[in-house]
């Protein structure tokens, strides 16, 4: 039986492709449906402290506040960037969120001589800045 289509060159690359597809498709099955017993062995692994593997700290680093172009520490005191000294474990510097990027980058130019991750202020910080600061206008 001979058919137009049989020795088309198109006819020849589809069915190259579809049976690449589904190797593919059998494979991702096979890899799918072996991966619940894999997360199982993991997961039953108990790790000594005779073990090779460490578990890993996390430093907790000192918190200074900006508000109002001064740096605080978290008992409202004013702090001098060239007078802090450097910590092993490092520092957080908290901003407000209404902080341009202009000014963030001039912080970051600062104190890129320490240790430093910024982050953004919550609400109840910028209240109690804003509470402190009102009681030492007065």
């Amino acid at each position: 039986m001979q058919s137009d289509y049989s020795n088309n060159p198109l006819t020849e690359v589809a069915l190259a492709l579809s049976m690449a597809f589904f190797s593919i498709m059998v494979l991702c099955i096979f890899v799918l449906s072996h991966k619940n017993m894999e997360l199982q062995s993991t997961n039953s692994l108990v790790i000594n402290s005779n073990s090779s593997k460490k578990i890993e700290v996390k430093n907790k680093r000192s918190i200074i506040f900006y508000f109002n172009t001064n740096f605080y520490n978290k008992d409202f005191e004013k702090l001098d960037l060239n007078k802090i000294h450097k910590n092993n474990e490092g520092y957080l510097l908290a901003v407000p969120s209404n902080i341009s990027v202009k000014k963030l980058f001039e912080i970051k130019s600062k104190v890129k001589s320490l240790d430093i991750k910024i982050t953004q202020q919550n609400k109840e910080w910028n209240d109690a800045f804003q509470n402190q600061m009102s009681k030492k206008d007065k």
